[in-house]
């Protein structure tokens, strides 16, 4: 035991759990976590907004499977973060954020304090999946390690943890928490059981893989290659099974052929996925579907099941397999994969969005990671753009926040050595167009491709197709290339005719630079 303040203990009990970088910005109630890591093995990212910080976090655990964690003061850095811990709530992100708040005798009088917010608590609790007030110094590291041991063992989800400013300042004896990671629960050995029985039965089976699986790669690839089942796989889950797998006939469901594909099956095995009101609505799922998750509040909440099974996905695939196995099941995978399915994409596509696809498809890594935004060519890409491996395909499929993808992609680029782009429209680039300083200070070599059609463009469409009209959706842009380089980024205009013959050329100059390069496609999608 060690005598520490509140702000060392957060950070020693942090190092503990192995975080080797924090991102936010420091404001004058957390001082004491900012000098604490001065003495620490922890890098932080100094961010231009706390919202940027969140998604710059997000996108760090989505490439890493590491926790992403987010330093933020009291008030308004907790309200300029709630859209990424919302974002991160609604996409299974492990993200923690810890913050201050007022002293403990100036909390909820209302007296004006600096930073002061009616119920910050109350706040986030209705946006990640817990928020916790840390009242003793001696109590900090429990409550982070109690936060990094949720993690582990339930879906990642965002957690909060808050103090006062005079917790942080206050010295006490402190036991720091060693743990070691805890195991995820497995499942159930007679439901396994009449999973198998069912597939048994089955003449039409279906795999369907979502991202609750991007850590179980190897259990779905096993499983897969033994029983040669066919395999789709959400756009969460992009990679678990490579695109080019002989047994995978799509990567998403929500869309025309996958879903024609899943009506044609006599059952259907779901792993890892919520099968979500917004991907899955309207897919037309077998009575006999097998549906396992980590999280109970997830099995038959969207669609009613044959079967659920409450467990991890790697281990649940794993103890499927080996009963399978038993069985000596097979079946029509290769088949059904080669008659069902998108087309692939081609440089030579006639819909402009699929063209540009398929260039960046070209041009970048296999494993590269493709960080994208809300907008029209990265809706396009939820369906089409091909990956090959686990945690590449970054979106913001659930909650739907524009401004995403550059700060998230930062973040991933910060803790992968792999290339990452970030896709984002015009509209979208500017919700977080201020971390780009971020990036130039960081040496960040990560190229922006910005399709540029100076409008909401896709909200036109629906307004079109409602009512004829359109409104507030025509915006006058900056100069990108302008303003990219009053940052100290790179910067180029390409024109949408010359995409095929410039583009790959101007990421590997993006990817070979020491900092960010923001390149703009003018389009009309």
């Amino acid at each position: 035991m060690e005598r520490l303040t509140g702000g060392e203990a957060v950070v020693a009990q942090l190092e503990r759990e192995g975080v080797d970088v924090a991102f936010g910005i420091p404001g004058v109630h957390t001082l004491e976590i900012y000098d604490a890591l001065l003495d620490s093995g922890i890098d932080h990212v100094t961010t231009r907004h706390e919202q940027g910080a969140g998604f710059a976090a997000d996108g760090y655990a989505r490439a890493t499977g590491r926790v992403g964690v987010c330093l933020v003061i009291t008030g308004p850095g907790l309200t300029n973060v709630a859209t990424a811990v919302g974002q991160a709530y609604s996409d299974s992100s492990p993200l923690l954020v810890i913050s201050t708040t007022n002293a403990t005798n100036e909390a909820d009088r209302g007296k004006g304090h600096l930073h002061e917010l009616k119920d910050q608590q109350g706040a986030m609790e209705s946006i990640a999946a817990e928020s916790h007030h840390v009242d003793r110094v001696a109590d900090v590291p429990g409550v982070i390690a109690d936060a990094f041991e949720t993690f582990d063992r339930e879906r990642p989800r965002p957690i909060h943890v808050q103090l006062p400013t005079d917790v942080l300042e206050r010295a006490e004896p402190v036991e720091l928490v060693d743990r070691e990671p805890a195991a995820p629960p497995g499942p159930d050995t007679e439901r396994v059981a009449e999973a198998v029985d069912l597939l048994v039965d089955a003449e039409r089976p279906l795999l369907v893989v979502g991202g609750g699986t991007v850590d179980a790669a190897d259990a779905v690839r096993t499983f897969v290659d033994e029983t040669e089942i066919p395999t789709i796989t959400t756009a969460a889950g992009k990679g678990v099974l490579p695109a080019d797998h002989r047994c995978c006939v799509a990567t998403a469901l929500g869309h025309e052929p996958a879903d024609a594909f899943v009506a044609d099956r006599d059952l259907v095995l779901a792993v890892g996925t919520e099968l979500s009101a917004q991907d899955t609505a309207d897919t037309p799922f077998p009575d006999d579907l097998i549906h396992v998750d980590i999280d109970p509040t997830n099995v038959g909440n969207n669609h009613e099941t044959a079967l659920g099974i409450v467990g991890d996905a790697g281990t649940t695939l794993d103890a499927l397999r080996e009963r399978a196995s038993e069985r000596g099941l097979a079946f029509d995978g290769p088949a059904a994969a080669a008659d069902a399915g998108p087309e692939p994409l081609s440089v030579d596509a006639s819909d402009d969005r699929l063209h540009l696809l398929a260039v960046l498809r070209e041009a970048l890594a296999d494993d590269a990671v493709v960080v994208n935004d809300m907008t029209k060519l990265c809706y396009t890409a939820r369906t089409r753009f091909p990956t090959g491996a686990p945690r590449t395909f970054l979106f913001p499929r659930g909650f739907g926040t524009l401004g995403f993808s550059p700060p998230a992609a930062f973040g991933a680029a910060i803790g992968s050595d792999r290339q990452v782009v970030s896709l984002v429209g015009d509209g979208g680039s500017l919700f977080t167009i201020g971390d780009l300083a971020t990036a130039v200070q960081y040496d960040l070599g990560v190229p922006i491709v910005v399709p540029n059609d100076d409008s909401y463009d896709i909200l036109e469409d629906v307004q079109r197709q409602r009512y004829g009209r359109t409104m507030a959706t025509d915006i006058e842009n900056p100069d990108f290339v302008e303003l990219a380089e009053s940052f100290g980024a790179a910067a180029r205009r390409i024109e949408f005719d010359a995409v095929a013959d410039e583009l790959p050329d101007a990421l590997a100059a993006a990817f070979d630079r020491d900092r960010p390069t923001l390149i703009e496609v003018p389009v009309e999608f």
